[in-house]
């Protein structure tokens, strides 16, 4: 099962970003239509896979660290599995970082994992790596939508 850790920037701190995140994985975990893309670098193959994401052992006292875990929701044999969790840290007064951290596994085990890696370029870390980057625009709409919603009680 392969390592991962990616990162990505954003623009708010760390107050406002942990609370957005813990709702936005909460609703991924509520609806039945999140879908991820898997650019398979093959013929300009890519496929859609609906998955199932879990954060049900998330402890909601600490909306900085959740667990996470995902799947195919149908055929889960045929497509990569991740269990790790999304953290936001603080960067600066201004500024956090997104870090997905955990491993994901392929199918077929080591021989999914050299496909992975020689024939389709690392297709499963280029999801995540999407992933992250959805969670990240969600993130920053729910903090517009609160600031929206403040604004609108204020004025």
């Amino acid at each position: 099962m392969p390592d991962i850790t990616i990162d990505a920037s954003l623009p708010s701190p760390q107050a406002v970003v942990a609370p957005r995140l813990a709702t936005v994985l909460r609703g991924y975990e509520q609806r039945t239509d999140v879908a991820l893309t898997h650019d398979l670098r093959v013929a300009g193959a890519a496929v859609t896979v609906p998955v199932t994401v879990e954060t049900a052992a998330a402890d909601t006292g600490t909306p900085s660290a959740i667990p996470l875990s995902m799947h195919a929701t149908h055929r889960t044999a045929w497509f990569p599995s991740f269990r790790g969790q999304v953290r936001s840290e603080a960067v600066g007064p201004l500024e956090s970082i997104l870090r997905l951290v955990g491993s994901y596994e392929t199918p077929l085990g080591a021989i999914g994992e050299l496909a992975d890696v020689t024939i389709l370029g690392h297709a499963a870390e280029r999801t995540l790596r999407s992933f992250l980057d959805r969670i990240r625009s969600d993130v920053i709409d729910e903090i517009r939508r609160s600031e929206l919603n403040i604004r609108r009680r204020e004025g």
